[in-house]
């Protein structure tokens, strides 16, 4: 029992880390006077994709229910769902790696490195530059 609990711990420390990173970056390069709207569509954009995610869980869970026959879930139809959800999730590493190593670096107040910060991001590819 006490294991569960501190895989628990462990668990909700590094998604709040991963979403307090997430949160940070997603407002690198966006200018103060399109900082409201960028907020309300990131925010908007985060919960849509949180919804999208239980609705592929759920797609997961009763397609595995269907392939073995099962009218209610079983313990294998979830384990199923979660290796779905968890497949899904670690494509994210493939995108968090082409980040820069300088990525939100202004926005830490690291100014000194402005023009290693710009050199960086002459090298970043165009699909993640936030416009």
């Amino acid at each position: 029992m006490s294991l569960i609990f501190v895989i628990l711990l462990l668990c909700g420390f590094f998604m709040s880390f991963q979403f307090t990173a997430y949160n940070t970056i997603a407002y690198d390069e966006i200018d103060r006077d399109r900082m409201s709207s960028a907020t309300s569509f990131y925010t908007t954009f985060q919960q849509l994709m949180l919804s999208l995610g239980i609705c592929v869980a759920a797609l997961a869970l009763h397609s595995s229910m269907f392939v073995r026959a099962h009218t209610h879930a079983e313990l294998n139809d979830f384990s199923a769902a979660f290796i779905v959800v968890t497949l899904i999730s670690l494509t994210a590493t493939a995108w968090n790696v082409r980040f820069s190593k300088t990525a939100g670096a202004e926005m830490s107040g690291h100014k000194g490195k402005k023009g290693a910060i710009a050199a960086e991001r002459s090298r970043m590819p165009v699909s993640l530059s936030i416009q």
